[in-house]
């Protein structure tokens, strides 16, 4: 989930993924990165590893040498046992916004905290600040005065402001993300839909979220096979993170904006050998109703953990809102809130290079609303599927650049007159306008993002192309909706704390 779910943070030795919000939800609201870190595979290992050891100590790759040296000082206990946040990713190898994996790259503090019972031991504190500016072509209407203009087709705006913070020593751990977060998505640029990624942060069309804290959760790990978990528990669902400096890209794919959020609710944890399995029972989608059935099985390819695949989906066990009945607790769409999915994922790191594919299909099945209040249904399934891969090439420790092509379909119904309500998954279900898409629709897209970084401070130039077919007329880009291609592109800079 992107903005709209904000996504999730990257696998590691301890899998974790931050929730994309959806700006509300955009807190991920809809626009901003709600969704919370998860405890995925990676982070089993890690836990494992730190009750073995009386520190998390993340291993590295061999290929990054000094640079892996230095991340295991800066994150050497972010893999504690039995956490699923993209802190937990940052312990990956190398530093976070270039190769080595989600997360990776990103600095962190460690510092040894005591008189505080089960809560004393090695707190990890990372984060940081960023801000970007960005053109594009075939601009849709603006409906706010707030946009943060740089000029015609020219924004300027905040990303992020953000902290982790994160304790993985002993049986009790906890983890918290906080701050101002938003997460940008591939393609969605309209003031029509469910938020503007290119819009000021804070302004109409790109909201703040709704408090402080993304994600949040506490873990007790009384063995290592092992923990339970509860808090706003991150996503399980995907390989990209909420925050934009934890992935090799400025953009999220729409896979991440579609999955499952943060959401409230417990976790439960196993750990054996290179395998762990969670799974979450919370309100994912912000939908307030405890319904969504999470999980996430993580294979470890190595030792490490830096090589590895995911399997990972949801299932909604009750019904989330009717279509037009007001606050009927649908969050980020009624199709999202009430679908099912299933997905899957690989991160291989071979010396330079760093691949991570991703596909998955979700769907609203035909039965899932029912007439009451004579509200309609959908007269079909109504699905998405998407595919998207990040290819990273690190050419220094401090150069690397990446691209990320990815599509996506769904499909739709011309025979129902209610398929906007149930087939726009790529803009929640949003009224039909300039930029909102429609069923029926497939968008293809490929974002370049170049990467200069040293330690703390990062540069990354981004151009993004996004192709549209089978749109309904006025949904596309444009004043008038009625154009196909949209091309962005943006400078974004950012300090990290941490060293």
């Amino acid at each position: 989930m992107s903005q709209v779910a904000n996504a999730a943070i990257g696998r590691l030795l301890i899998h974790s993924k931050l929730l994309p919000l959806s700006c509300a939800i955009r807190g991920r609201g809809k626009c901003g990165a709600l969704r919370a870190t998860q405890l995925t595979h990676r982070q089993a290992v890690a836990e494992q590893t730190a009750q073995k050891e009386q520190r998390h100590e993340p291993r590295h790759h061999k290929s990054l040498g000094k640079r892996e040296r230095d991340m295991k000082k800066t994150t050497k206990f972010l893999v504690g046992a039995g956490l699923t946040t993209a802190l937990l990713a940052a312990s990956q190898s190398s530093y976070a916004l270039g190769g080595g994996g989600e997360g990776n790259n990103v600095p962190a503090e460690t510092i040894n905290v005591t008189g505080m019972g089960p809560l004393s031991g090695q707190w990890t504190f990372s984060g940081g600040i960023d801000a970007f500016a960005s053109t594009n072509t075939n601009a849709t209407p603006r409906l706010f005065s707030n946009e943060g203009s740089l000029g015609p087709n020219a924004q300027y705006s905040i990303g992020l402001a953000a902290i982790q913070i994160h304790k993985g020593t002993g049986w009790l751990h906890f983890t918290y993300w906080g701050g101002a977060w938003q997460t940008p998505t591939t393609g969605i640029t309209s003031d029509f839909g469910a938020f503007n990624s290119l819009a000021r942060f804070g302004s109409g069309a790109n909201p703040f979220p709704p408090g402080p804290t993304f994600k949040w959760w506490f873990t007790a790990q009384p063995s290592k096979y092992w923990s339970v978990s509860a808090g706003e528990m991150a996503s399980l669902e995907g390989t990209e993170i909420g925050f934009d400096w934890m992935n090799p890209t400025f953009f999220v794919s729409n896979l991440n904006n579609m999955q499952a959020t943060p959401g409230y609710g417990p976790q439960l944890n196993l750990f054996y050998g290179p395998v762990t399995f969670n799974l979450q029972y919370s309100d994912s989608y912000h939908t307030a109703r405890t319904n969504v059935l999470s999980f996430l099985l993580t294979y470890n390819l190595n030792k490490s953990g830096t090589d590895n695949f995911i399997l990972f989906g949801h299932t909604n066990l009750g019904h989330t809102g009717n279509p037009g009945v007001p606050h009927a607790g649908v969050g980020l769409g009624f199709s999202e809130s009430n679908s099912s999915l299933l997905g899957a994922g690989v991160q291989w790191i071979a010396g330079p290079w760093t691949f991570i594919p991703e596909v998955q299909y979700q769907w609203l099945p035909k039965s899932s609303v029912t007439a009451a209040s004579g509200n309609p249904r959908p007269l079909t399934t109504y699905f998405e599927t998407a595919a998207m891969v990040d290819v990273t090439y690190q050419f220094t420790p401090k150069w690397s650049v990446t691209a990320q092509p990815q599509i996506v379909y769904q499909n739709g119904d011309k025979n129902d007159p209610n398929q906007n309500l149930f087939g726009n998954w790529l803009q929640f279900d949003s009224a039909p306008g300039p930029g909102t898409f429609s069923p029926g629709t497939t968008m293809t897209g490929l974002q370049i993002s170049p990467t200069w970084q040293n330690k703390n401070i990062f540069i990354r130039p981004t151009v993004d192309l996004t192709h549209l077919a089978g749109f309904a007329p006025g949904t596309g880009y444009g004043k008038r909706g009625n154009s196909a291609n949209q091309f962005v592109g943006l400078v974004e800079v950012g300090v990290l704390m941490g060293k």
